[in-house]
């Protein structure tokens, strides 16, 4: 009888544990974020949703799910991206869309508004909506 009842009660605890562990969520998750791109015609080549954490940043979840291609100091495509002293990285390609700094640019906007800011400079929240878009220098599009 002792044997069944400690048996009972280590079970009963278990459970309890569990009922309380899944109650709470202990993840790091701070939010989600939605990163479009966008072609030289306008047309979405990819959109996709992406949870984050206080740890990571548009650039950090950037390289962590797209082939990135940024700017050396020559403003030549780096596979290397790292962040310069006083400036902020700049992107050049992002899986298959493809600018050359001289006459196209990738164009940030952050819930339909064009940022201002440099990929480094951005601050990410729950919901935010960035759209990353193929832009011609001097163009229209």
């Amino acid at each position: 009888m002792k044997k069944i009842l400690i048996s009972f009660v280590a079970i009963c605890l278990i459970i309890g544990s569990f009922l309380v562990l899944s109650y709470y969520d202990f993840s790091d998750k701070e939010g989600t974020i939605s990163i479009t791109l966008k072609d030289e015609k306008g047309d979405t080549i990819s959109n996709e949703d992406y949870e984050f954490t206080n740890e990571d940043t548009l650039f950090s979840i950037l390289d962590e799910n797209y082939d990135l291609g940024c700017a050396n100091s020559s403003y030549h495509v780096s596979d290397v991206c790292d962040k310069g002293l006083f400036t902020s990285r700049i992107l050049l390609e992002i899986n298959t869309l493809k600018t050359d700094w001289r006459n196209s640019y990738i164009s940030i906007y952050e819930n339909e508004e064009y940022s201002t800011q440099g990929i480094d400079n951005i601050s990410i929240n729950d919901g935010d909506i960035f759209v990353f878009e193929y832009k011609l220098v001097g163009g229209d599009n």
